[in-house]
């Protein structure tokens, strides 16, 4: 079931890139990784306009060796005055982020890599004007060369009888040494 994306005023929007900006600050001191990226008020903007809610806020990484893993924590924020739950996560490496319909995005894959997807059932749940941060690890098989390589979120809510619905989207790069 397809979600309807919400029409919001300057006011809302408004008092929701100020809510946004307090906790992407906090998530930016609690990052420990190496790489932290985060939504200007030009992206909340720009999200408000198009994307169905929650939304990603932030996201923090690190690098790794070939065998090692890749800690990623994925910021997500709720502007909407009703509670969101069976929301789900899913991580994986491949170029899809480019990639505009949602199902060739999300089977852009380098099969080398694991695909995650977080929480454990039944999901998050998010109320009204609430956060929270999703922390995934990443192994990284030995047998990979040493480069760069796009990472990738979706951000989705599921129906269990029926066809979910899309949220958001992330990318981050990480480099393999």
């Amino acid at each position: 079931m397809e979600i309807k994306t919400r029409k919001w005023t300057s006011a809302e929007v408004v008092r929701h890139i100020e809510k946004i900006q307090g906790i992407v600050k906090t998530q930016k001191e609690k990052n420990e990784l190496e790489n932290f990226t985060s939504v200007s008020v030009e992206d909340v903007e720009s999200k408000f306009l198009r994307v169905n809610s929650p939304m990603i806020v932030s996201q923090g990484w690190n690098n790794t060796s070939q065998g090692g893993s890749i800690n990623y924590n994925l910021g997500i924020y709720n502007p909407d005055p009703t509670q969101h739950f069976w929301v789900f996560a899913h991580v994986w490496v491949g170029s899809g982020n480019i990639v505009g319909d949602t199902g060739s995005f999300l089977n852009n894959v380098d099969e080398r890599f694991p695909r995650l997807t977080e929480p454990s059932f039944s999901g998050l749940n998010l109320a009204p004007g609430a956060s929270a941060t999703l922390n995934f690890t990443l192994n990284v098989p030995n047998s990979v060369e040493e480069t760069n390589y796009i990472g990738n979120s979706c951000l989705m809510k599921f129906n269990w009888h029926d066809v979910g619905t899309y949220f958001d989207r992330g990318v981050f790069v990480f480099k393999v040494s």
